[in-house]
C-alpha cells in the first residue's frame, strides 16, 4: 500500500469521472430550456501523465426523463482562450454555442460540457492534444451521471471546431477508454481536421488574412510540445498576436488580428517550415475506422476550416471503413455550423440512439488485419490508432511513460515496416508491396526481431500489474480482451502465446508472437489480437 508522511496510508487518487465537486452555475449561464445549471469539479487524466482535476458545466433538461432515463450529449466546446478565465464555466459559453447547447436540451438531453484539462484548474491547457483533451470530454458524462440516478450510461460527443477535432478523438477512442458506458456515435460541427494541409491553405497567400487559429495555435502547442518555438520565424506583430492569445480571450484576439495579413504575422507558408510541420502531424487526427457513426457537418463560407479540407477528411475516414454522414451547407461561416441544420443533426442523432449498437464485424482477412483503417494501404495512421486505443483501454494519461513507450514502439514497427515493404516510397505500403515483402523475408532474419522488440516491452510493460517482467495469464486475459479478442477465444490465443508452457508470457514469446504474425498474417495466428480491429 502506498504510505504518505510518516509512514500513513497515502490517499487513494479518485478514479477518472470521479466528481468532486459541484455547485450552481450563475443564472446568466444557463441556457434557454435548462431546468438546472451546475459547475462540476471532476477527476481527469492529465496530458503529462498526472490526475488532474478538471472543471466543467452540466445541464438538465425540464420535464421528467424517459423510460430508461436522459441520454447524454457531451460537447466539447470550441475555441475559447488557453487561460483559466476563458473556461465555460467561468464565463458562460459563447451565445451561439449557448443557443447550440439549448436546442439539445430542447430534445430531451442532459448535456456535459467539460472546460478541458488547465482551463480553470492549475496546470496549463494541452490545445490541439486530441488524445489529452479527448478523456475529459468522457470523464465529465462519468461524473454527470453521479449527479442524477436517471441519467443513462448512453451517450454521443458533439463537438464545434477545437472541439470538432476533439470530437473525432473521442470517437477513435470512447469505447475502449469508458467501457461501463454505452458510446453511441460523433458529431463533429467545422472540425479542423488534416492539421498540415488545413494550415497549408490557411497561410498560401501573404496578403491573405491571418487565421485567428493561428495564433492559438502557436501558442497552445508549447504546452504539448515544449521545445517548440514560434519566434524565430515571426514578425514582431505576429510575436505579439501569439503572446496575446497565450493569455486573453477568443473575442481580444479576433480584434488584435482584424486587418493583419499572414506577411504581417510572418505566417505566410507556415506549413513548409519543418519544425511546424512536425508538430502539426503530431496533432492530427488519425484517419482511421471510427466502430461508431460518425455525422461531420461544414458550412462553405468557413473562413476558419475551408469546407474542401472537411471534405478530404470526410473521404478519407469514409474509404477507411467509418459509417460517416456528411452535410455541407451553403453560406454558412464557421461559427454558423452551429446553427445549420440542426433539425437534421437531432434526427440523425434519435435515430442513432434508437438503434443500439452494431453488431460486430466478421474477422478481417490476411492483409486487412493489419490494415485498421481499411483503406487499402498500411500507413502510420494504422499504428498510431493501433496505439491510442490500446492505451486508452488501460486508462493510460497521454502523457504517461507507459503510453509513451507504446507509440514508440508502435511508430518503430512502421518504420521497419516501411523500410522493408515501400518500394515506391509513397509513405504507405499497399497489398502487392506487403506480399512481395512476405514472400523475399520467408526462411531468413533481416533483423526484424530487434525493431519488434520495443513494442513487445511496451506492451508488455503495459500489462505487467505486479511488474514481475513477464505476464501472468489473468494478465494476458486483461490485455486480449482490452484488444477486443472475444472472450471465446482468449484461451486458444492464451494457449498459443505461452509458447513454453511456463504459465505466463515472456518478451520473447511476444516478439515471436509479432513476428510470426507480421510474416505471415492469418486469423487463427496468435499475433491477430494485436493487429485486429480493436
Amino acid at each position: 500500500m502506498p504510505t504518505g508522511p510518516n509512514g500513513a496510508p497515502a490517499p487513494a487518487v479518485p478514479r477518472p469521472g470521479a466528481l468532486l465537486g459541484r455547485h450552481p452555475l450563475p443564472e446568466r449561464f444557463r441556457p434557454e430550456g435548462a431546468a438546472e445549471a451546475i459547475a462540476v469539479l471532476y477527476q481527469g487524466a492529465g496530458y503529462d501523465g498526472t490526475r488532474r482535476a478538471v472543471s466543467g458545466s452540466v445541464f438538465l433538461p425540464a420535464g421528467p426523463p424517459p423510460p430508461g432515463g436522459w441520454q447524454v450529449v457531451s460537447y466539447a466546446h470550441g475555441t475559447t482562450g488557453l487561460s483559466d478565465r476563458c473556461a465555460p464555466s467561468r464565463t458562460g459559453l459563447t451565445r451561439l454555442e449557448r443557443e447550440h447547447v439549448s436546442r439539445w436540451l430542447a430534445a430531451g438531453y442532459v448535456v456535459a460540457v467539460t472546460d478541458y484539462e488547465g482551463l480553470a484548474t492549475p496546470g496549463p491547457h494541452p490545445y490541439f492534444n486530441g488524445e489529452a483533451v479527448a478523456d475529459d470530454v468522457v470523464d465529465v458524462v462519468r461524473a454527470t451521471r453521479r449527479l442524477d440516478p436517471r441519467i443513462s450510461r448512453t451517450w454521443l460527443v458533439a463537438g464545434f471546431s477545437q472541439g470538432g477535432h476533439a470530437a473525432l478523438f473521442v470517437g477513435l477512442l470512447a469505447r475502449r477508454y469508458a467501457p461501463e458506458l454505452d458510446f453511441r456515435g460523433t458529431v463533429a460541427l467545422a472540425p479542423p481536421v488534416h492539421l498540415p494541409l488545413l494550415v497549408e491553405v490557411l497561410t498560401a497567400r501573404g496578403d491573405a488574412p491571418v487565421s485567428v487559429l493561428l495564433p492559438f495555435l502557436l501558442a497552445g502547442l508549447r504546452t504539448s510540445h515544449p521545445g517548440f518555438d514560434a519566434r524565430p520565424f515571426l514578425t514582431a506583430t505576429g510575436d505579439d498576436l501569439v503572446e496575446l492569445a497565450a493569455t486573453a480571450p477568443l473575442v481580444d484576439v479576433f480584434r488584435a488580428a482584424a486587418g493583419l495579413t499572414n506577411d504581417d504575422a510572418g505566417t505566410t507558408l507556415l506549413s513548409t517550415r519543418p519544425e511546424v510541420a512536425t508538430v502539426l502531424r503530431a496533432c492530427r487526427v488519425p484517419v482511421a475506422r471510427l466502430d461508431r457513426p460518425l455525422l461531420v457537418v461544414a458550412g462553405t463560407a468557413d473562413e476558419i476550416v475551408p469546407v474542401e479540407v472537411v471534405e478530404r477528411f470526410v473521404g478519407d475516414v469514409r474509404r477507411a471503413g467509418t459509417a460517416v454522414r456528411f452535410t455541407r451547407h451553403d453560406g454558412a461561416t464557421h461559427a454558423g455550423v452551429l446553427g445549420a441544420g440542426h433539425d437534421d443533426v437531432i434526427a440523425w442523432t434519435r435515430e442513432l440512439l434508437a438503434d443500439g449498437v452494431p453488431a460486430p464485424e466478421a474477422v478481417p482477412g490476411r492483409f486487412d488485419l493489419v490494415d485498421v483503417t481499411g483503406d487499402g494501404h498500411l500507413t502510420r495512421d494504422d499504428h498510431e490508432a493501433f496505439a491510442l486505443r490500446l492505451v486508452q483501454a488501460f486508462g493510460e494519461p497521454p502523457g504517461s511513460s507507459a503510453a509513451a513507450a507504446v507509440r514508440d514502439g508502435y511508430r518503430a514497427l512502421w518504420r521497419g515496416v516501411t523500410a522493408r515493404a515501400d518500394t515506391d516510397e509513397d509513405g504507405r505500403v499497399d497489398q502487392a508491396e506487403f506480399s512481395r515483402w512476405l514472400d523475399s523475408a520467408a526462411g531468413h532474419d533481416d533483423g526484424f526481431d530487434q525493431e519488434v522488440r520495443p513494442l513487445a516491452e511496451a506492451v508488455t510493460s503495459l500489462a505487467d500489474a505486479d511488474r514481475d517482467g513477464v505476464l501472468a495469464a489473468e494478465e494476458v486475459v486483461r490485455l486480449l480482451r482490452a484488444c477486443d479478442v472475444p472472450g471465446e477465444r482468449v484461451p486458444a490465443v492464451l494457449d498459443a502465446l505461452d509458447a513454453d508452457r511456463s504459465g505466463s508470457v515472456s518478451v520473447a514469446e511476444v516478439v515471436a508472437t509479432v513476428r510470426d504474425f507480421c510474416l505471415a498474417p492469418a486469423p487463427g495466428k496468435p499475433g491477430h489480437w494485436l493487429f485486429g480491429r480493436f
